[in-house]
């Protein structure tokens, strides 16, 4: 019942933090075990809180032994149902890894016809890289079934995570659950010779894995990667009628084009990087994306544009400074916390919203109470008081970026700041990307 309810909580914060969670299935998601499910790991706790509120059935998890630190700590991971896997990090130097506990846990988990997660990198970096896969989950999964004489059932399911900005509140994530792999499949290799029965798992898994995530070969590639997106996503988008469901495919089609690129073609491969490397220097002088740049030929539908966005910035400022005065203290406190407590920005998504499932809740009631005591107990008052506190949180967030969209509309066409020379450099930066990249792209196909 408490499990039940907290995932419908993590579900809500889930969609309040993240602008849109884009969920791809190739199959129906299994309701019952044995069963273990893998996926990349770049994002630290968001990643198993993301997964687990996928699936009806409750969720095990596999868990650094390190975040085992006080009695009262256990005890709230004991009841989640984690099981410590200890890593050299773990334990005193010199000393033994000893996982035996561990994997005798996940056999009796697993032997119960539960459904355990694990990330079977090991360890959480936010890159556009699968790092290398451990053979624990392997390993897990092949013991479970020769103690059961391959007859358990065991599946595993992969599941691929890409967040477009993982430690920014309102960003996006996709994930894509792939097809299961039967254990059984790997009965007579692992019989034959258990290391490389393991080993052939932990290949299929790793190739699952790959299918279903984006990934570059260096940092040099995920940057290029980058800036290539912020120019190009929103074209190929139109090419396919706008449709957002094929984002990530387009996304990770890029991601492996540039690679087979760099590869095959570098003359061209250099040339389209100067280019994208200028128009991103040229986006960063106008603040923003691309797709924001084109000019607007027709004057009176940039006066429109003009008169509507001032009356909207000035009748929607007294209910910005009503929603700021009321909204910035819990807003901002989540994010002051996860600073203080880490510098790694893997951490900075899940602290914030981990904190803000608390802290929103709590900062609203006090306002509340604090209300009701100075107005005494008028329902209707307090009520609409109540509904006003999250919606005027929403109509900051819409109204701050809007106005920021007006200053880059009054810099791109000229109103404030001129500079006309560089808005013209970008548009035939532009033009000579999307020919080049579409050029690119139809070479690119033709070889699959």
């Amino acid at each position: 019942m408490i499990y039940g309810f907290l995932k419908i909580v993590v579900k809500v914060a889930l969609r309040i933090f993240f602008r849109k969670v884009t969920v791809h299935k190739a199959i129906e998601l299994p309701t019952k075990g044995p069963l273990i499910i893998v996926g990349n790991h770049p994002n630290t706790f968001m990643d198993p809180l993301i997964l687990a509120t996928l699936f009806k059935q409750r969720v095990g998890f596999l868990g650094n032994a390190s975040i085992f630190v006080h009695p009262l700590v256990n005890a709230i991971f004991r009841f989640f149902r984690v099981i410590p896997v200890y890593r050299d990090k773990d334990v005193a130097p010199g000393a033994r890894i000893d996982n035996e506990k561990t994997f005798r846990a996940c056999y009796e988990f697993l032997e119960g016809k539960n459904s355990l997660m694990l990330f079977p990198e090991g360890t959480s970096h936010h890159e556009l890289k699968l790092r290398k896969i451990k053979t624990g989950g392997s390993r897990i999964a092949l013991s479970v079934e020769k103690r059961n004489n391959f007859e358990l059932g065991v599946q595993i399911i992969p599941i691929g995570l890409y967040y477009s900005n993982p430690s920014k509140f309102r960003s996006k994530i996709y994930v894509n659950v792939g097809e299961l792999i039967t254990v059984k499949d790997f009965e007579e290799s692992y019989m034959n010779d258990e290391i490389a029965g393991v080993q052939r798992l932990t290949k299929t898994i790793k190739q699952s894995l790959e299918k279903l995530t984006i990934t570059t070969q260096d940092k040099e590639q995920e940057d290029f990667f980058i800036k290539v997106k912020r120019i190009y996503k929103e074209q190929l988008l139109k090419k396919f009628g706008g449709r957002k469901e094929e984002e990530f495919e387009l996304t990770r089609e890029i991601a492996n084009a540039i690679q087979y690129f760099k590869l095959t073609l570098p003359s061209k491969y250099k040339n389209i990087k100067s280019k994208i490397d200028r128009c991103n220097q040229l986006l960063d002088e106008f603040q923003t994306s691309a797709k924001h740049t084109a000019p607007i030929q027709n004057k009176l539908k940039e006066y429109g544009i003009l008169l509507s966005g001032t009356l909207y910035l000035i009748a929607g400022f007294p209910l910005y400074i009503y929603g700021l005065l009321q909204n910035l203290l819990p807003f901002r406190l989540p994010y002051w916390i996860a600073k203080k407590f880490t510098k790694e920005p893997e951490y900075y998504a899940p602290i914030m919203m981990s904190l803000g499932i608390f802290i929103f809740p709590l900062y609203y009631l006090i306002s509340y109470l604090v209300l009701g005591v100075r107005v005494g107990p008028d329902p209707l008052l307090l009520s609409l008081y109540l509904a006003s506190l999250p919606l005027s949180g929403y109509f900051v967030l819409h109204y701050y970026r809007f106005f920021q969209a007006g200053i880059t509309f009054l810099k791109i066409h000229n109103i404030i700041n001129p500079k006309k020379d560089l808005m013209k450099e970008l548009e035939q930066l532009k033009i000579s990307i999307f020919e080049e990249l579409d050029e690119a792209r139809t070479i690119y196909l033709k070889r699959l």
